[in-house]
């Protein structure tokens, strides 16, 4: 079967949401029976090449009698606006009214038009809207055309897509605000809802930068004439690559100089990440969803790169591997992993696929494929992957062929055993005289994993010479003719790898600041694991608790904030004093890294010590004038001091505030009390609609790391869970953060965690819950 072409005509009732819709399909079948994709619509009419024929519409699919056939396929039909979901088509409500938007990744095309909902099944798309004079109207190209329709209504005609997948499709209807940069192509658009537009000029200057980087970068000139960014008011997902339309939440593309460091960089790789998509996922697509991670791998890499290039001083390789790798090293040694490459069947399995293994894991792959063949060779595979393929389909053999034949040398057998196993190894060092014995092991953090052998590209330095050594087998051993008196192995962190050093001679070597994050990470897993017993930890980590590096310190400060929030009793002594030390080595940072850390360490101090909360509290008078940086350890330290007092001064903020930036600074300090029941109320805030559906999984995030509330979270949790899976039905968001919440609020209530999820039917978060209860299993060990 080919598609060729949707000539599509909707005509929108804004109000109640209902909407009527006409689509001719220009498409050949060789087959006797054509199903289409539709879900929640009720087909009227169908029609091949202008005769009426029969057709069966069930839950899912409607099956029409074509026979063979090439021409038009005409379907009537009528559809409604969701006022529950956030995928498909729904309302994305604001404090004035709503717009409406769609979300289609990976399989809701369906849930707005009958289509062949396929990602290899590309074709053109031209659409016209009808809708309420006054409303304005986005989608992937520009408006070609606006008619009068009578009624008190207008239709906007746009310009025909490129061949492209449905689920890049976009509509959105609203009283959008825009503010538009056509100083070259493609033109450039900011759409927000009235009254926010002018925090999108960041967002704009990024996006030309990005797009020039990306352009010379892919040798490949953006596609389209015009590139809209959009904020959507209710967004479950971070952003989406609509080609041409992207969405986002607010909170991903909106900031301006008054915003913290951490907004600006969350915007900044956001926007890059969704602009790499137009060249990787929306001009190369994946042929089918086994092959995901060639979309999001990719995009996490190059943004990553990009904003790298743009902003030199942000030292976002270290960004990356603090955020992308340490989180799929994580998640990659539960036995709920997968391989890079995942064969996948059904729309949950699908939905539970966008995870820290097909985006972190799989850009941690390509940064270690690029140090091995060299980043000119990589950049020469890509380009000639992106031109071999566009608009078209491809899957992963066929970009690690183009890489290949840059380089000179075949690493497919090098890339197969990366992208197809599961897991990852962990590499023992142990040195006599002249000899490096190696070791490797598949690294599990509760060893109910099968032990795999690994193709690991090593990169050691000896007695400050480097070299590489291919390690294909369970043992090995070099002999490098020289005592070793000082080893480093995996140099800068490029490999997807941990290091067990029987031996202290890694301290003797020069550590780079990737070097010393990559010990710190490394030994927090060994702890977890129980390879190291916590006195061989708190050793090794009390090198660095004065340590003067972004990534070693943040590194620690993530790591002992988590031991704290396990046990409190037991930890905080220690967390603490690190904590202290670094606030007086950050405080007067006037780089953006610096003012990151010490905005983090102040977060953290303030919830851990109560005496120095009371101080910090006192800022809280000149909340509005505050450096953004530290507004949300001082709003912590405001509502763990005066507790009941705080309540309505934080909960009036919240409810009056106009950007989600200020807002979630607000509901963070709501679910940091220290009485359980004042953090159950906060949660509740869910069930009256003042938290966006959207921001569920962060209130679940941020609540389960206060541990004087974790049974009252649980509890609550317990209660409703339904609730909340109704707002993420058809992905696998919740699943996914309950992977992080679990393992918190389940200590000391191990068994009643344990019965309670795993009796929870939720298939579409099937794969979450068991990381959280594996990761429960060794957190509780450390209690």
């Amino acid at each position: 079967m080919k598609v060729n072409r949707y000539e599509i005509f909707l005509d929108f009732n804004f109000q109640s949401g209902d909407y009527e819709g006409y689509e001719k399909i220009e498409m050949e079948s060789d087959e006797d029976t054509v199903s289409l994709d539709a879900v929640g619509l009720k087909l009227t009419k169908v029609k091949v090449n202008g005769k009426e024929v029969e057709f069966h519409q069930d839950e899912n699919k409607v099956l029409i009698k074509t026979g063979s056939f090439s021409g038009n396929l005409e379907v009537e039909f009528k559809g409604k606006v969701s006022e529950k979901r956030l995928v498909g088509i729904y309302k994305a409500s604001y404090k004035e009214g709503y717009v409406i938007s769609t979300q289609f990744e990976a399989t809701h095309a369906r849930d707005f038009i009958p289509c062949f909902d396929h990602p290899a099944l590309k074709a053109r798309f031209r659409l016209s809207v009808r809708v309420d004079r006054g409303l304005r109207v986005i989608s992937n190209m520009p408006v070609e055309s606006v008619e009068d329709s009578g009624g008190g209504k207008v239709v906007y005609h746009f310009q025909e897509t490129p061949r492209m997948s449905t689920y890049l499709l976009y509509l959105g209807i609203g009283e959008f605000e825009e503010i538009v940069d056509e100083s070259k192509r493609p033109t450039i658009i900011v759409a927000t809802t009235p009254g926010k537009v002018q925090r999108g000029r960041f967002s704009m200057d990024v996006a030309r930068k990005v797009i020039d980087f990306y352009e010379k970068y892919y040798e490949i000139p953006y596609q389209l004439p015009k590139v809209h960014l959009i904020a959507i008011p209710e967004f479950a997902y971070g952003a989406m690559e609509n080609w041409g339309a992207i969405t986002f939440r607010e909170t991903a593309l909106l900031a301006d100089d008054s915003s913290s460091v951490y907004q600006r960089f969350r915007v900044a790789e956001v926007v890059a990440h969704e602009l790499a998509h137009q060249w990787f996922g929306n001009l190369v697509t994946l042929k089918w969803w086994d092959d995901l991670w060639l979309n999001e791998s990719f995009a996490t890499f190059m943004s990553h790169k990009a904003i790298s290039y743009i902003y030199p001083t942000w030292n976002f390789w270290s960004y990356f591997v603090l955020n992308q790798t340490s989180r799929a090293l994580e998640k990659d040694s539960l036995s709920t992993t997968h391989p890079i490459e995942a064969h996948v069947k059904d729309t949950n399995e699908i939905e539970q696929m966008f995870d820290d293994i097909s985006y972190g894991k799989g850009a941690s792959i390509l940064r270690m494929i690029e140090a091995y063949v060299g980043e000119e060779n990589f950049r020469r595979g890509v380009v000639n992957y992106l031109k071999k393929f566009s608009y078209s389909n491809a899957q992963g053999s066929d970009l690690w062929n183009s890489i290949s034949e840059a380089y000179g040398s075949d690493i497919s057998p090098i890339m197969a055993d990366w992208i197809t196993k599961p897991g990852y190894p962990m590499v023992r060092i142990s040195i006599s005289g002249t000899r490096i014995i190696l070791e490797q092991e598949r690294f599990s953090l509760i060893g109910n994993v099968e032990n795999l052998v690994y193709k690991i590209p090593l990169t050691i330095e000896i007695n400050g010479r480097v070299i590489t050594h291919l390690l294909d087998k369970e043992r090995d051993v070099i002999d490098v003719g020289e005592n070793v008196k000082s080893i480093k192995v995996n140099i800068n962190r490029t490999g997807f790898y941990r290091v067990l050093y029987n031996t202290d001679l890694m301290f003797n070597s020069k550590l780079s600041e990737l070097d010393k994050w990559g010990i710190i990470n490394d030994y927090w897993a060994f702890l977890i694991a129980g390879k190291v017993s916590y006195s061989e930890y708190e050793k090794i980590v009390s090198r660095f608790f004065n340590d003067r590096d972004f990534l070693p310190v943040n590194e620690l400060s993530n790591e002992l904030f988590t031991l704290y929030a396990i046990n409190p009793d037991k930890y905080q002594g220690i967390a603490k004093e690190f904590h202290r030390i670094q606030l007086k080595n950050w405080r007067n940072s006037t780089d953006e890294l610096g003012k990151l850390t010490y905005s983090n360490i102040l977060y953290r101090l303030a919830m851990m010590d109560d005496d120095f909360s009371l101080g910090l509290s006192e800022l809280f008078r000149f909340y509005d004038n505050l450096n953004s940086d530290i507004k949300q350890g001082v709003a912590v330290a405001y509502a763990i001091t005066y507790e009941e007092n705080a309540i309505d001064e934080l909960l009036g903020r919240y409810r009056k505030e106009n950007f989600d930036e200020e807002k979630l600074r607000y509901l963070t300090a709501l679910l940091s009390f220290r009485k359980p029941y004042l953090v159950g109320n906060s949660l509740s805030l869910i069930l009256s609609g003042d938290v966006k559906k959207q921001d569920i999984p962060y209130v679940l995030s941020v609540a389960s790391y206060n541990p004087h509330a974790r049974s009252a979270v649980l509890s609550w949790i317990k209660m409703h869970i339904n609730f909340m899976r109704e707002a993420y039905k058809g992905t696998g968001i919740l699943g996914r953060r309950l992977a992080e919440v679990i393992p918190l609020i389940g200590i000391n209530s191990e068994k009643e965690t344990e019965e309670f999820f795993t009796n929870l039917d939720m298939p579409e978060g099937k794969r979450g819950i068991t990381s959280g209860l594996e990761l429960l299993k060794a957190y509780s060990r450390l209690k």
